[in-house]
């Protein structure tokens, strides 16, 4: 089968269980709060479904332009005092973590030879080089901006394998473009995201400088990398007593604009961040490709935005608490989050946050942002009354690995709401090639059924990485091999590159077993005991018709 066919036939598959689902969810008599539930998921579940649309490329080009030129009008008409509070504030919290880490660097926001040990390559393609895993991209040069050059020649200086290497290439081992490239990737029917393509070597010290300001929030108790469930947490405990309330902003990593962060920020620290941003991004606007000077401080794709978003926002919540209770450069998290756009905030503060905000610039979406009523959500946590009610989203129906990821979504939302979907299960049950393969909980929810019925000896399926060998005399082997970028193994050195399209991977039908000690499959980390209960009960509607 054709590559067009099988897309054509997942996109099928798709409209079909779609259609299914909604007629089954018509059908369904419940409580209040499950039928909340209910119909969540049916305004919601094709939210994220790959249907291929080529028409809403350029429109998302088009919105970026357009929003881009809207930054560049905007003013940043906050109230004096709070302006001066939140500057204050981001002011404390990069002076105390700098010298928590450079204990000479006393009252100095900014340690640029800590800011070049964090650098490293983004994971995704380039502007100007080949390939995406790091043992490709090393050896090509570091393409950049002018002003960013600078900077990426003292990086290289001061790492001791870059330093020989363009010794020995007799090169500077930079290589100049003006700018980004703006892409699209898709997020759902309506439209589609847009994603800067940065240059390497700014995207190597944006991600350094992005490390360092998630750094500084850790200090202050904010850890991005752990924030989702917190804020998934206090919106449920915002939709029972309606103490919180949660926040969401349109298009917020686009419109941060440069003045404003030259009004937030130390000097030092603005300097640093329009030096490594890219100045211009190309796009395409109907059949011509152009050059458009970026209004807006960085984009998605940027490597320092989302925390760079994230302190933002934190500096602004704490600016307006500073007119009631003072200047403490602190921010009580029992009653605050922030994720990127996502911001839960105690409710009688709602109205003076939204008013900052948009004196800020920046835009809240008043559809996804809730102070009365018993719904909230955050960081895709959906609750009303304290009830769980997110939905499930299905992506694609192209592969059985695709196909065992709805059937396990399925499942736990029937589980949670004890309503089970019956015709809905039999046809993605139908739609297996092979199988069905009843795997432990503790595997990926593409790899087979999750169930604690798992057979002792057990098939599932698993992703086929195709390795590739780096050379022993590679001049970066010691480097990557100690980065973990490489594996060693019978004397060779492997790495695995990414795969050319993603979510495209090959996948292998291997055999297994349970371990020893085990009696089933369940999982008590993965899963509660009621919902491996349900599921286990109900295993028996994957036999294939």
């Amino acid at each position: 089968m054709s590559k067009v066919s099988q897309a054509r036939l997942g996109e099928e598959r798709l409209e079909t269980f779609f259609t299914i689902l909604t007629s089954e969810l018509d059908s369904k008599d419940a409580s209040p709060d499950v039928g909340f539930a209910i119909d969540r998921l049916r305004n919601r579940a094709r939210k994220r479904a790959e249907f291929h649309m080529p028409h809403l490329r350029p429109l998302a080009v088009r919105g970026f332009y357009d929003t881009n030129e809207l930054v560049g009008k905007t003013s940043v008409e906050i109230d004096s005092q709070v302006l001066a509070d939140a500057r204050y504030f981001i002011l404390g919290v990069l002076e105390r973590f700098t010298s928590s880490v450079s204990p000479t660097f006393i009252q100095e926001s900014l340690d640029v030879p800590y800011l070049l040990s964090l650098w490293r390559f983004g994971p995704g393609s380039s502007n100007g080089i080949h390939y995406t895993h790091t043992a490709e991209k090393i050896t090509q040069d570091m393409v950049c901006t002018s002003s960013c050059e600078p900077l990426v020649h003292r990086l290289r200086r001061s790492n001791i394998y870059f330093r020989l290497f363009d010794e020995g290439q007799r090169t500077s081992g930079t290589r100049l473009v003006s700018g980004s490239r703006l892409e699209t990737v898709p997020k759902n029917e309506e439209t589609e995201r847009t994603i800067a393509i940065e240059p390497p070597g700014n995207m190597c010290l944006q991600l350094a400088a992005g490390a360092y300001l998630e750094g500084a929030l850790r200090y202050i108790g904010l850890d991005i990398r752990t924030q989702q469930p917190k804020n998934k947490a206090m919106a449920l405990r915002g939709s029972k007593d309606g103490s919180l309330a949660t926040l969401d902003l349109k298009s917020a990593s686009d419109m941060i604009s440069i003045e404003l962060v030259r009004c937030l920020f130390p000097p030092k620290w603005f300097e640093l961040l329009t030096t490594i941003r890219s100045p211009e991004i190309e796009l395409q606007l109907g059949k011509a490709k152009k050059r458009v000077e970026l209004k807006m401080i960085s984009t998605m794709g940027n490597g320092f935005t989302f925390p760079l978003m994230t302190l933002i926002l934190c500096s602004l919540i704490y600016g307006v608490r500073a007119q009631r209770h003072g200047p403490n450069l602190r921010i009580d998290w029992k009653h605050t989050a922030v994720f990127g756009d996502d911001i839960i905030i105690p409710t009688h503060e709602y109205n003076d946050v939204v008013e900052v905000l948009g004196r800020a610039g920046l835009i809240v979406n008043h559809d996804k942002s809730y102070s009365d009523g018993p719904f909230r959500e955050s960081c895709g946590g959906d609750y009303v009354n304290g009830y769980d009610v997110t939905p499930f989203y299905v992506k694609s129906l192209l592969d059985d690995a695709s196909i065992y990821t709805a059937l396990n979504q399925v499942f736990d939302w029937c589980a949670r709401h004890n309503c089970l979907l019956h015709q809905s299960i039999a046809f993605l049950s139908s739609c297996l090639r092979s199988g069905p393969y009843f795997v432990p909980e503790w595997h990926g929810a593409y790899e087979g059924f999750r169930t604690p019925l798992c057979p002792r000896r057990y098939k599932y399926l698993r992703i086929v990485n195709r390795e590739w060998r780096l050379r022993k005399d590679h001049p970066f082997a010691v480097m990557l091999v100690c980065g973990g970028y490489v594996n060693a193994h019978d004397g060779n050195l492997f790495f695995t590159p990414r795969p050319v399209h993603q979510n495209k991977n090959v996948v292998r039908v291997t055999k297994s077993r349970l371990p020893s000690g085990y009696l089933d499959g369940s999982s008590p980390i993965d899963r509660s005991r009621a919902t491996s209960d349900y599921v286990g009960s109900y295993s028996f509607l994957l036999q294939k018709g």
